[in-house]
């Protein structure tokens, strides 16, 4: 893939509000209580087989303590959409659907899910995006956990059957009014102005490279997410059902709305 230049991207700091990230109650969301020495040895002893928690290199304490509650707590937002997932990735996910989840090289790039079980396809719409760091990252987690319309739908009666629908929340109300300038994401290139014809193509595309075989549609194509000011952060939801609850299982931004691209990101 070569139409768009894969750029080196430069972190932009991001001040945590790191009284408020030590106040944050990991069981507030549903996770483990986790503190910040245990948090370190977390990372220390998981940090070969989940190399994602390298994030925590660059962390503050504070949001160590609730990356390492995430990641104990089994959600998956910050394996796919914080920034230990590089440009390069995150391109891949949205074109190709390679999971920056899935370690293995052969089944990621044969686009198999590497969180679920039986090697199961990995999903990814249109659009794949990330938060640059993991105080950002942790910061948006916890705000969005105390938010009225999350903590609504984390507070439902329980339902065996169901679990509360996403809920989105301005970008800025969680990382204030220069947040969109920590996210970035690709989004897959529309086919003669329609994205579910890129869609379309794209699996078969992928169909044709898992057997062997020349495709006859083009190679699919991404491009960058240009701006994610105006965009919100998507909370997906869960069901625990040994403890008879819902909890966040992943978060993410998600740029405003165009006209190219209605069918969301996960």
């Amino acid at each position: 893939m070569t139409v768009w230049k894969i750029v080196s991207w430069e972190p932009r700091p991001f001040e945590a509000p790191r009284s408020e990230l030590g106040r944050f109650d990991p069981e507030r969301a549903g996770l483990p209580p986790t503190s910040v020495d245990a948090a370190a040895k977390y990372v220390a002893e998981h940090r070969t087989a989940r190399p994602w928690l390298t994030m925590a290199d660059t962390a503050s304490p504070e949001a160590l303590r609730i990356i390492a509650a995430l990641d104990a707590g089994g959600g998956h937002g910050h394996i796919r959409h914080e920034g230990w997932v590089t440009e390069e990735a995150s391109m891949r996910r949205a074109a190709y659907r390679e999971d920056p989840a899935q370690l293995d090289p052969e089944k990621r790039s044969l686009g198999i899910d590497g969180l679920g079980a039986n090697d199961r396809p990995h999903r990814c719409r249109t659009t794949s995006t990330r938060i640059t760091g993991p105080d950002a990252f942790a910061t948006a987690f916890a705000r969005g956990a105390e938010h009225p319309k999350v903590r609504e739908a984390l507070d439902m009666p329980f339902d065996p059957d169901g679990k509360p629908g996403e809920v989105t929340v301005p970008i800025a109300d969680l990382l204030g009014p220069d947040s969109h300038r920590y996210c970035t994401g690709w989004r897959l290139e529309p086919v003669d102005g329609s994205m579910k014809d890129a869609q379309t193509n794209r699996n078969a595309w992928l169909v044709a490279r898992a057997e062997g075989r020349n495709a006859v549609v083009p190679e699919p194509q991404a491009r960058p997410v240009p701006t994610f000011e105006g965009g919100v952060i998507t909370f997906l939801f869960a069901r625990n059902d040994a403890e008879q609850r819902y909890e966040i299982v992943t978060m993410f931004p998600r740029p405003a709305a165009t006209a190219d691209d209605q069918s969301g990101i996960n």
